[in-house]
């Protein structure tokens, strides 16, 4: 999906192309499957600052069910994704609010920085 290195326990993830929902879904689903069941804590910033993207609101429902298998594979799942587009962060922000997961932690950002502040504590 994008450029992908780990520093300090970080996954680091640059996306810089068009995504669709089923890129999304695909690639959450290889990414939970290389992983044994509460297998670890993964942190996770992904920046999206040269992504763009046709996901809509009717399309979250999907990505929440796929996001679930995260939830069962991992004993805590933080992602920070960095932003700059007022549209790709009001989706994320509703996106947000509908995992409703202890495990599962989602937050936009407008700096690395911030993301990785965020992701440490």
């Amino acid at each position: 999906m994008g450029n992908v290195m780990v520093s300090e326990g970080i996954v680091e993830l640059d996306i810089s192309r068009f995504i669709t929902i089923d890129d999304v879904i695909n690639n959450v689903q290889k990414y939970a499957e290389g992983f044994n069941p509460v297998s670890s804590v993964q942190l996770m910033v992904i920046d999206a600052t040269r992504c763009r993207s046709n996901i809509s609101l009717s399309d979250l429902g999907k990505l929440k069910q796929s996001n679930k298998l995260l939830c069962e594979r991992f004993e805590m799942f933080k992602v920070a994704i960095v932003l700059n587009d007022p549209v790709y962060t009001a989706l994320c922000m509703v996106y947000q609010n509908l995992m409703n997961s202890d495990r599962y932690q989602l937050k936009v950002f407008s700096t690395r920085d911030a993301a990785h502040r965020w992701l440490k504590y």
